[in-house]
């Protein structure tokens, strides 16, 4: 499993799936689990946990509680793909408020070749384009555009690819600079089964297929010159899907996880 999250958003997912609302989290009678909820804890930012709908295995909805805030996440499909995310904050009346929206763009043969970001309040686009390399990397150029004022470059980049996973990250930004590294077990992912949700780690950063256990940050430049290690621990339910996931830096426990599948 990747990277668990970028969490990002997580920005880093559900009606009721192929089990029953009351499924436990060490279900071990199906190989097709959905992430059903995840619960969270950060020694400063405090809990929070995240909920997961889906149709069948299409991602409808995560919504996220933090605290007194809520935010809801709706996912829309076209077809297979994963087409659009849109964010909301819910209020304690029951209305919500769009905070932005997610846009994804596929070429022929399904790979994500642009993701846009933009908010309510502004004419601003975040646009991030993908270009695919014969040598398992794609490169990226993410860019701010106003309408009548020409598009701002805000970072570029490459993205090794290895059986499916992210292995590297090479970011360059105008000031800063710095190069991810990542490692896998062979276990699954929490978003394996999700449908579309493989293709856009890119976005998110997430384990496409097995479970991420490490990243090693190389950052450089004016702000920056320094080596940053964050390391994963899991448990595991006998099909291999994860049940809790401990991040550590430096030997200190700073985040941890609890997985719940239908």
């Amino acid at each position: 499993m990747k990277k668990l999250f970028c969490l990002i958003s997580i920005s880093l997912l559900f009606l009721v799936s192929c089990s029953s609302d009351n499924s436990s989290s060490d279900n071990t009678t199906s190989q097709n689990l959905l992430l059903k909820k995840i619960v969270e804890g950060d020694v400063a930012l405090g809990g929070s946990e995240s909920n997961f709908t889906y149709n069948g295995n299409k991602l409808v909805e995560i919504r996220r509680n933090n605290g007194s805030d809520v935010f809801s996440d709706l996912y829309t499909y076209t077809g297979n793909l994963i087409t659009k995310i849109e964010k909301f904050q819910v209020y304690n009346s029951g209305s919500t408020q769009l905070l932005s929206t997610d846009q994804f763009v596929y070429n022929a043969t399904n790979q994500l070749v642009q993701f846009k970001t933009t908010t309510p309040d502004s004419d601003e686009e975040f646009v991030t384009t993908y270009v695919y390399n014969a040598n398992n990397t794609v490169t990226f150029a993410q860019t701010s555009t106003i309408p009548g004022n020409a598009p701002v470059s805000l970072k570029t980049g490459t993205i090794t690819v290895q059986d499916g996973e992210i292995v590297q990250l090479q970011v360059v930004k105008q000031y800063d600079s710095y190069t991810d590294h990542y490692a896998y077990d062979t276990k699954n992912s929490i978003f394996k089964n999700v449908l579309g949700y493989d293709k856009i780690i890119f976005t998110h950063i997430i384990g496409k297929q097995s479970s991420y256990t490490l990243v090693d940050t190389i950052l450089g430049g004016i702000a920056h010159n320094f080596v940053n290690s964050g390391e994963f621990a899991y448990t595991y339910n006998a099909n291999n899907y994860p049940l809790t996931a401990n991040q550590s830096w430096f030997g200190t426990v700073l985040h941890s996880f609890s997985f719940t599948y239908y």
